[in-house]
């Protein structure tokens, strides 16, 4: 009875320790591949974070880029007018409206750092110069426009960044200086951004180089520096500030445990910044865990093969999650493979990635839609086309003057493309694009719509000489010959121009007017160009110049 007894209590106390080894084993399985999972989960949000930071980045690059380049065009219509604009500088800001869209404020100073004009007051404070300011001394110094550091601005005492643009007189001497004032708290430059925030209780922010706050949801600490605010700046920002791009897992200001992810924009020094907190990126697998472990109970009490077995099971639908998420990175799986209808919690994760995947979709859409550039010229496509001609005609018709629309193609074009081949022609088309640029005027838009035709608009036109001398200049842009595939090549080309007002039609009209001038063009004879007016009689619109021949290379 008693060796029995101990033969029992053997049988049981082995029995107990091998529960207890299975059970300690299948829980520190569980545990690892929990950890695992949380490092690849980890991996792909913190991939996900620097798609949409890229996406915003490139939106705020777009949206710099284009007050510079409507500040440029309102200096180019200044300097036409000779710097005494019909009515005063102060009309002259007020006349053009839609700078309120993109603008706080436009002022005008001298070559002195007096304000000369201000479109919010026009009781104008000449009292008051700027020549000490930074952003008036930066472009003094580069002799172009800069993108200031933000300051407050001692006229409305907000927040602001300064876009400037000089104009100089033929001798480069400095006649004015234009500067558009953006307003840190307005939501018309940083609203849009704020739906890219992942989650909740994610955000975005924006500091310079130097650590100064242009964008944060707490608006006290805009134009704050970080590394004067109590603690100093956190770890991950001192290395952004030092360069570094990406994300990385790390406390904020507050001591909340998150990924933060830093962009720097490519227009200035600027650093964008996102932060999600780590509890909600990771809520489907907190909420996994209880789950986890208690399966991994009930495998133990039965076996440790069958506990090594349940947990393989388990992680097979995250492993295919994670080939999933492969799949959408290389671009062979569309986000669809994540909205699954399991109702555990690799479903709930699943279904969070699915969300945070078309988070990231929309992201992509929204920066396609910024792609209006010809992949191979580098010039704008016919999408962008269509878009600037829109605005223009709108601009001539507000401003009441005249536009030109020029059509044009590359004479003979197909015998190049017969006799040196498709990459010689190529070459043709890029350096005829990069010639074109550089025939027109500053503040004049040109595009390729298809093939060897190409488009040029015309802007702010006072008189029908303007649109032949600048048809002339194109003419004369291609007597260089063009060095294709070893040979010398003659290349001309024809143009049609449809000369109107602002109001006088729409953009297919004008179309088919330069169209239908270019035709002029060709049956006169080619390397030549034709203009016709919207509105008067054909036969007695067109004129066409004729040019010295070139070379046929049919």
């Amino acid at each position: 009875m008693r060796l029995t007894f101990n033969t029992a209590t053997l049988k049981f106390r082995l029995t107990v320790v091998v529960i207890g080894l299975v059970l300690l084993a299948t829980s520190v399985l569980t545990f690892v591949s929990l950890y695992l999972a949380e490092r690849q989960m980890r991996d792909v949000i913190g991939s996900q974070q620097v798609a949409l930071l890229s996406s915003a980045a490139a939106y705020i690059d777009a949206d710099l880029g284009a007050r510079q380049s409507l500040l440029k065009t309102l200096r180019e219509e200044l300097g036409r007018s000779g710097g005494r604009p019909a009515g005063g500088l102060q009309a002259f800001l007020e006349a053009h409206a839609n700078l309120r869209d993109e603008f706080f404020n436009v002022l005008v100073f001298d070559s002195a750092g007096t304000m000369l004009a201000n479109m919010n007051d026009r009781r104008t404070n000449n009292t008051v110069n700027f020549a000490r300011r930074a952003y008036f001394t930066d472009t003094v110094a580069a002799r172009e426009g800069v993108i200031s550091k933000p300051i407050k601005s001692v006229l409305s005492g907000k927040p602001v960044i300064l876009i400037t643009e000089p104009l100089y007189d033929e001798q480069g001497k400095l006649i004015f200086m234009l500067g558009g004032a953006i307003d840190l708290q307005r939501p018309r430059f940083f609203g849009q951004l704020a739906a890219l925030g992942s989650g909740a209780s994610g955000y975005l922010f924006m500091l310079t180089s130097d650590g100064t706050i242009i964008h944060h949801p707490n608006k006290e600490r805009i134009l704050q520096r970080v590394q004067d605010e109590a603690g100093g700046a956190v770890a991950s920002t001192t290395a952004a500030l030092d360069g570094f791009e990406g994300w990385v897992e790390g406390p904020t200001k507050r001591g909340v445990r998150a990924l933060i992810t830093y962009k720097r924009l490519r227009q200035t020094d600027w650093i964008l910044g996102a932060v999600y907190p780590v509890e909600e990126a990771f809520t489907p697998l907190i909420h996994m865990r209880p789950t986890a472990l208690l399966a991994s109970v009930a495998v133990a009490a039965l076996a440790g093969l069958a506990g090594w077995l349940a947990i393989l099971r388990l992680l097979r639908p995250l492993g295919a999650l994670r080939g999933n998420v492969a799949g959408i990175v290389d671009g062979s799986a569309d986000i669809e493979v994540f909205n699954v209808r399991r109702r555990d919690e690799l479903g709930e994760l699943s279904r969070a990635f699915y969300t945070l995947s078309q988070q990231r979709r929309q992201a992509e859409l929204n920066l396609e839609a910024q792609a209006r550039t010809d992949i191979l010229t580098g010039i704008d496509n016919r999408r962008m086309f269509e878009e600037t001609f829109a605005a223009a005609l709108g601009r001539a018709a507000r401003s009441n003057t005249a536009i030109a629309l020029a059509y044009l193609d590359i004479d003979h074009f197909k015998a190049i493309n017969d006799t040196y081949g498709h990459k010689a022609g190529d070459e043709v088309l890029v350096e005829f694009a990069r010639r074109l640029r550089a025939a027109v005027r500053s503040t004049d838009s040109v595009a390729r719509l298809a093939g060897d035709e190409f488009v040029a608009i015309f802007e702010g036109l006072h008189d029908d000489a303007e649109p032949a001398i600048l048809a002339e200049k194109i003419l004369d842009m291609a007597r260089t010959p063009f060095q294709v595939a070893g040979a010398s090549l003659r290349v001309s080309t024809s143009v049609g121009i449809a000369v109107g007002s602002g109001n006088a039609a729409g953009a297919d009209d004008y179309l088919a007017l330069a169209d239908e001038a270019l035709y002029a063009a060709k049956q006169a004879g080619r390397n030549r160009y034709a203009m016709r007016r919207l509105g008067t009689a054909a036969n007695g619109a067109a004129q066409a110049t004729r040019r010295l021949p070139a070379t046929d290379n049919a």
